[in-house]
């Protein structure tokens, strides 16, 4: 799974970095045939920070799309304290 039009939007929030990943309906559609799930979206930004070579632990994962819309969003926070080197499931 390889989305390259992902736009990432960052902010903190009461010392929470939370992380919004935006991508259209279609691209996403093209890997996962309208099928929305926190699995899928779980995957989608571990490996998007993996790819980023980002040490956060992505929590509280949630994914969006409006029938109206043409746009996915995954919301999620990204925790840094007291992490190890994150190693995304390999050994």
């Amino acid at each position: 799974m390889l989305f390259n039009n992902i736009v990432e939007k960052r902010f903190v929030k009461d010392g929470v970095h939370k992380s919004i990943l935006e991508m259209t309906a279609d691209e996403y559609n093209k890997v996962y045939n309208g099928e929305y799930s926190e699995k899928i979206a779980s995957e989608i930004i571990n490996h998007h920070l993996e790819r980023r070579g980002d040490d956060g632990r992505a929590t509280n994962i949630q994914i969006e799309h409006e029938d109206n819309s043409n746009m996915v969003r995954i919301y999620a926070n990204i925790n840094y304290l007291g992490n190890d080197h994150t190693r995304y499931g390999r050994r």
